[in-house]
This record gives structure tokens, C-alpha cells and sequence, in this order.
């Protein structure tokens, strides 16, 4: 009993000798969280008005949160008439300690940084990264998201997106979109190329350049089998991919152009010996 006598003595003394420095410190914290709050939604208004990438956006304002925080805890220290080098020293002691313990977090903070200075991809790309494809949509301090195209979120370490291989779908203006089509071998080769082409220079979304490359890519086993090389914009990829089989395979039929599918012939043999 005499030791909490004595803390609470002590606790007493503190709180009746340093009264106003603790009110005035559990101001400004309230005051703080009020500034910090407003200065990060004024600066989340000026970055998104500022056409930087979405992606960053999020990444900015935490560190800036962090931050004001910092400054406001040496600020509060001040008032309380706390040592700022005592402060400092607890500090770096207890940076260390979590340093040691959240080495891997640490290493997601810094690949987190490096993405948002390197700009691999930028909010709403296509990518594909560990396995995993989709849309991106946030880069966080120690993670980036990924929606899959059957919504699904994945959480992905920054460390992870950093050291593996990141394909871009969407960064570049253009891509080129392949496609197969098969034909009988009696067909007439050169009404092929000819229909094909037609088919392609009759969709505007098939770019002028480069030129659209038609070619007899495979001698199969019951076809002739076609391949159509052309360049799109990227945000026609897919629609042109979806639509182009449906539009070789109505002008193939209006064509009398023969589209081979497997047969099995079957041949009898009678007791006779002939065959049926």
C-alpha cells in the first residue's frame, strides 16, 4: 500500500505542478488532429486536381500524416517541458527495436516508394504480376491491390510486386491482337487472303499502321490454318478480340469458303472379305 501511496503522491505533484502545460499539450493534440485532418483532405483535393496517378495519391498522404504526427509529438514533448534529445534517443531506440521486428514491413515501405518514383503501372492498368491478373487500384505504405476481372481483391506485398515480373497491359497506346482461322485444304488460297483483308480494313478499329499482316501460318492435319496480325488502340483490344471470329465467319460463309471441322471415316470389312 505504501508504494501506491507513493505513486500517487508523485502522480499528485506532477499533474498539480505542470496543470496548465497538460491542458495546453491535450489541446494541441486536439487541435492537431483537426489541422492534420484538414490538411490532408486539402491536399488530397490539390494532388487529384494535379493529375497525379491515383495510386500515389493514398501512399502521399500517409507519409504526410506521419509526418505532422512526428512533428506534433516534439511539439507536445516541448510543452511538457520533455527533453527533445532524451526524445530523440527513445526514439531511435525504439525505431530500432521495430526495425528489427518489421524488417519485412520495412522492405515493403521501401519497395512501396520505389514503385510510386518508377511508375510501373498507374490506377486502372491491366497487369499481370505473381500469377496474378487484373486491374490495379490502390498502392498502399505496405501493399498494392489488385480486382480480378471476376472481382476478386488481391493483396499484394510491395516487396512482391517490386521483385517480380510486372506485364503492363495497358500502358502503351497500341497493341497488336493475333488470331487464327482455319480453311479447307481445297480452298481457293488467294479469295482467303482476299476475304480476310477485306474484313480487316473494314473495321475502323483495325489501325492503317502498321499495316495488317495476313499469312498461311500451319499446314494441320484437315486444315490450312490463317493468321491475322493487326495493330488496335488499347482500349479496343478486347472488343475488336471478341468481334473479329464472329465477322471472318459470316464472310467465310458468304463466301462458299469451306471452315473444315474433323471427320472420322469408318470402313467395314464383310465376311467376304470386301470392304463397305
Amino acid at each position: 500500500m505504501l508504494i501506491f501511496a507513493t505513486i500517487w503522491d508523485s502522480l499528485y505533484e506532477f499533474f498539480k505542478n505542470n496543470l496548465w502545460p497538460i491542458i495546453l499539450a491535450i489541446s494541441m493534440l486536439i487541435i492537431s488532429l483537426v489541422i492534420i485532418r484538414l490538411i490532408c483532405s486539402i491536399l488530397n483535393k490539390v494532388l487529384l486536381k494535379s493529375g497525379i496517378d491515383g495510386t500515389a495519391v493514398s501512399f502521399y498522404l500517409a507519409v504526410t500524416k506521419l509526418a505532422l504526427w512526428i512533428i506534433v509529438i516534439f511539439i507536445v514533448a516541448s510543452i511538457l517541458s520533455i527533453s527533445t534529445s532524451s526524445l530523440i534517443v527513445g526514439f531511435s531506440s525504439i525505431a530500432l527495436a521495430v526495425a528489427l521486428a518489421l524488417k519485412d514491413s520495412l522492405a515493403n515501405l521501401a519497395n512501396g516508394i520505389i514503385i510510386i518514383f518508377n511508375k510501373p503501372f498507374r490506377r486502372g492498368d491491366h497487369i499481370e504480376v505473381d500469377g496474378v491478373e487484373g486491374k490495379i487500384i490502390n498502392i498502399k505504405l505496405l501493399t498494392s491491390e489488385i480486382i480480378s476481372f471476376d472481382n476478386k481483391r488481391y493483396i499484394i506485398p510491395n516487396s512482391k510486386m517490386v521483385n517480380s515480373t510486372i506485364t503492363n497491359f495497358t500502358s502503351l497506346p497500341t497493341r497488336r491482337l493475333s488470331l487464327t482461322f482455319t480453311v479447307a485444304y481445297e480452298s481457293d488460297l488467294d479469295k482467303v487472303e482476299k476475304v480476310l483483308l477485306e474484313v480487316v480494313k473494314a473495321d475502323k478499329r483495325v489501325l492503317a499502321k502498321p499495316k495488317p499482316f495476313i499469312f498461311l501460318s500451319n499446314h494441320g492435319e484437315s486444315s490450312l490454318e490463317y493468321t491475322v496480325r493487326v495493330w488496335t488502340n488499347t482500349g479496343d483490344y478486347w472488343d475488336l478480340n471478341y468481334d473479329m471470329p464472329r465477322k471472318v465467319f459470316d464472310a467465310f460463309k458468304a463466301n462458299n469458303i469451306s471452315i473444315p471441322f474433323n471427320q472420322l471415316d469408318i470402313h467395314l470389312d464383310s465376311k467376304d472379305g470386301e470392304k463397305q
